[in-house]
C-alpha cells in the first residue's frame, strides 16, 4: 500500500539551528513519521538571521541527503517567489500540507491563500507552535493582530485542521478561532539518549547553563538579576544567537556589574549536535522563559540528565515532585535565588540522584508509544 504523503512547509530546517525549537520540532517530526508517511519538506537554504546559504546543501532540487526516507527541497532564499512554492506544492501532490507557525508570509499565509481560493486541494494542517500565546503575541502586535482578524474574517480557520501540542495551545486556538477543528498531539522530542553521564560536583559551587535565543521572551536578564542576590559561587554559560542587540546590551551591563562570585561566559550559538556534551559539563539548566510551547532545550537538558530551573510558563510542570527540577512563577525571583543556592550546596551523591531522576524522566517520555499514535491519528 502506497504511503500517504505529507509536505512540511517551514522557513528553516536542518542543518539550520539558529531558529531554535521550530527547527527541532520539524526535524523530529520528519524522522519519527518517515516509516508511516512519505515525508517531503519544503524550506529555504539559509539559516535564521543569516545572509549566506548553507555550505552543505544543494538548492533547487529534491534531495534525500538528510535521510533516505526524507525528501527535502531547499529554495534559494535570495529571490524566493510564491511561484516557486506553488510549483513544488503542485509537484508533490501531497495528501497533507503541514504548516508551521502562523505568520510566515510565504510558508503559511500564501499556502493558506491557495487553500482559500481552491487552488490547493491537499488537506491543510496548521501548527501555530505557540504563536497564539500572549507572550508571543506581545512581540510586534501591530503586525500580528490585524492578520488574525483578517484570518478569522475570511473564515480560513474553517478550511484547515489545527494541530495543538497541548491543552493550553488548544485553548489559545479556540479563543481566537471559535469552532475550529483542533486535535492535540504532543511535540515529538529528540529520541536518541545515551547513558547517564555525571560530572564533578563540589559543595558551594554550581555550574549553570542557559541555552536559548537572546531575546526578551527567553528572559536571560531576569536570571542575571537573580544572580545579583546569590552569595554562592556560580559559573553561568550562555549559549544562543543574539537576536535583539539592545536586549543583549542590557544583559551585558548587568553581567559587568555582578560580584566576583559570579562568572558568566557567552559562547554564542552552537549546533544541535554540540549541545549534549555542553549540557553534561554543567549541573543545572536554567530558562526563566515567559512562554514556551514545548521547550526543546529544556527537554534536551533532561535527556542529558540535568535538573532544570525554569518558569511555570512551559508544559513542564510539577518537576520538584519528580526530582527533575523546579518550575517557578516569575513573580517570585527570590525562589530562583533559593534554588541556585540549594543546588550549589549539593554534594556529588545528591547531584547524581537528581541527575538520574531527570534522565529517567526523559527516557520514559520518549518511550511513550502514544506520542507517535497521536500523529498517526492527526494525519488520518
Amino acid at each position: 500500500m502506497e504511503k500517504k504523503k505529507i509536505l512540511v512547509l517551514v522557513d528553516w530546517f536542518a542543518p539550520g539551528y539558529k531558529a531554535g525549537g521550530p527547527i527541532q520540532s520539524c526535524v523530529n517530526f520528519a524522522f519519527s513519521l518517515r516509516d508511516e508517511f512519505g515525508i517531503h519538506v519544503l524550506t529555504t537554504d539559509t539559516d535564521h538571521g543569516e545572509q549566506e546559504p548553507y555550505d552543505s546543501v544543494e538548492a533547487g532540487r529534491w534531495t534525500n541527503d538528510l535521510h533516505p526516507d526524507i525528501q527535502v527541497f531547499y529554495l534559494r532564499k535570495r529571490g524566493i517567489t510564491r511561484r516557486q512554492i506553488r510549483e513544488q506544492l503542485d509537484a508533490v501532490e501531497a495528501d497533507y500540507v503541514y504548516l508551521n507557525h502562523l505568520f510566515s508570509p510565504l510558508f503559511v499565509i500564501y499556502p493558506m491563500w491557495l487553500k482559500y481560493t481552491g487552488r490547493l486541494k491537499s488537506q491543510v494542517v496548521v501548527c501555530p507552535r505557540g504563536a497564539l500565546y500572549d507572550s508571543a503575541l506581545s512581540v510586534k502586535p501591530w503586525k500580528k493582530t490585524p492578520f488574525l482578524k483578517v484570518f478569522k474574517w475570511m473564515g480560513l480557520h474553517k478550511r484547515v485542521l489545527f494541530h495543538a501540542t497541548n491543552e493550553r495551545e488548544k485553548a489559545a486556538i479556540l479563543r481566537f478561532f471559535p469552532g475550529s477543528k483542533v486535535l492535540i498531539a504532543d511535540n515529538l522530542p529528540k529520541s536518541d539518549q545515551g547513558a547517564y553521564e555525571s560530572c564533578p560536583k563540589e559543595k558551594g559551587v554550581v555550574k549553570c547553563i542557559f541555552v536559548a535565543r537572546i531575546v526578551a521572551i527567553k528572559n536571560l536578564q531576569f536570571f542575571l538579576k537573580v544572580l545579583e542576590e546569590v552569595s554562592v559561587n556560580v559559573e553561568l554559560t550562555v549559549v544562543g544567537p543574539v537576536e535583539d542587540n539592545a536586549y543583549w546590551a542590557d544583559c551585558q551591563k548587568t553581567i559587568d556589574g555582578l560580584r566576583k562570585n559570579i562568572r558568566v561566559e557567552y559562547l554564542g550559538p552552537r549546533r544541535n549536535d554540540e549541545l549534549m556534551s555542553l549540557l553534561q559539563r554543567h549541573h543545572l539548566f536554567v530558562l526563566p522563559t515567559t512562554g514556551e510551547n514545548f521547550g526543546h532545550s529544556i527537554f534536551e537538558a533532561l535527556l542529558a540528565g540535568r535538573p532544570v530551573l525554569i518558569s511555570d510558563q512551559t508544559p513542564w510542570l510539577g518537576l520538584p515532585l519528580k526530582k527533575t527540577g523546579w518550575d517557578l512563577p516569575l513573580t517570585d525571583a527570590a525562589a530562583f535565588t533559593r534554588v541556585v543556592e540549594e543546588v550549589a550546596g549539593w554534594d556529588q551523591p545528591v547531584f547524581d540522584e537528581w541527575g538520574r531522576s531527570a534522565w529517567a524522566y526523559a527516557a520514559a517520555f520518549i518511550r511513550n508509544p502514544e506520542l507517535r499514535e497521536q500523529y498517526i491519528r492527526l494525519f488520518s
